[in-house]
């Protein structure tokens, strides 16, 4: 008897448990900071509040190359079903849809400033996480926001990525179970040559 493979991937791999909305909770905890009029009370709870601020634009670069990355990969099943597509049969509005990408993309410069303005540090941005935002923001563009996304084979990838060979396929695979367990998104930096060429 021949085992019979169900031809369905999920949306979300399990990345969605490890992110939060960056807009939201950076826009929470501004709020805090602005209830401070004192500027030394502002300035240690931008220092106690910096850590967070990092790590969540971090995880949210990671998120959209995750997201990418996992494109490539059920891309690389063939057409199989996309299962749990919260975004499906929705209406498709462009500017809200990438409105959550043009706040990422546009932090860089706050949290650079702020940086420098609160605790004197200098925030490097490193031009690849840019480049990942740009690409997702892309990417979101191409797919509609996913609101008629049903199977792999209607799903679009930006410019610039392919589907790699098995063995490749197999380490970007690997390499998304790993991150999901970590939790630390962003290593998924190690596999985006494989399926992206600038």
């Amino acid at each position: 008897m021949t085992a019979t493979k169900t031809q369905m991937v999920l949306f979300d791999p399990g990345y969605a448990q490890h992110t939060t909305i960056l807009s939201i909770s950076a826009e929470y905890i501004y709020a805090q900071l602005n209830q401070f009029k004192n500027f030394g009370q502002k300035k240690f709870q931008f220092k106690m509040a910096y850590p967070k601020l990092t790590h969540m634009v971090d995880n949210n670069v990671g998120f959209c190359l995750g997201s990418l990355l996992w494109a490539v990969y059920i891309k690389s099943l063939g057409d199989v079903t996309i299962e749990g597509n919260p975004c499906l049969n929705g209406e498709y509005d462009e500017a809200e849809t990438v409105e959550e990408a043009d706040y990422s993309i546009n932090f860089y410069d706050r949290l650079k400033k702020d940086a420098k303005y609160y605790i004197g540090e200098d925030y490097k941005v490193d031009s690849l996480d840019v480049k990942i935002l740009k690409l997702y923001k892309e990417f979101l563009i191409l797919n509609k926001g996913f609101t008629s996304t049903n199977t792999t084979a209607e799903l679009e990838l930006p410019q610039g990525f392919s589907i790699p060979d098995k063995k490749s396929c197999d380490r970007i695979h690997e390499k998304i179970q790993e991150v999901i367990q970590t939790g630390k998104l962003l290593d998924l930096k190690e596999v985006l040559p494989l399926a992206y060429k600038n």
